[in-house]
């Protein structure tokens, strides 16, 4: 079971690391959040499909964050829930996941 609840408090806690700076995404973790970003531009709602697409590049798995990793793993199987998904909690856990995208896509590259 993918709880919502869950979901929301670790992409809460990485978008603080990261505007903390105590997480510095790679560029695996960019290219990861990039991908999904371009999705989202579209206006259409997140799927599962698509996190998974973005997530079976080989070189973007193989070096991305491992928290980065599961949640977005976590939230592809929320979506895949279709009436958790909806629920008011489902919502908001992907509103979070969301929003960690858009920091992760919109930030400078390492060593920048």
């Amino acid at each position: 079971m993918h709880v919502p609840e869950e979901i929301r408090a670790e992409a809460a806690a990485l978008i603080d690391h990261h505007a903390l700076g105590l997480w510095k995404p790679n560029d695996a973790d960019r290219r990861a959040a990039v991908a999904l970003y371009r999705f989202l531009e579209t206006g259409q709602p997140l799927t599962g499909e698509q996190i998974r697409s973005a997530l079976a590049h080989a070189e973007t798995a193989a070096d991305a964050d491992e928290r980065l990793l599961k949640l977005l793993q976590e939230a592809a199987g929320l979506l895949d829930e279709g009436p958790a998904a909806e629920s008011p909690a489902g919502r908001d856990a992907v509103d979070h996941v969301c929003l960690l995208l858009d920091a992760l896509a919109l930030s400078r590259p390492a060593g920048q």
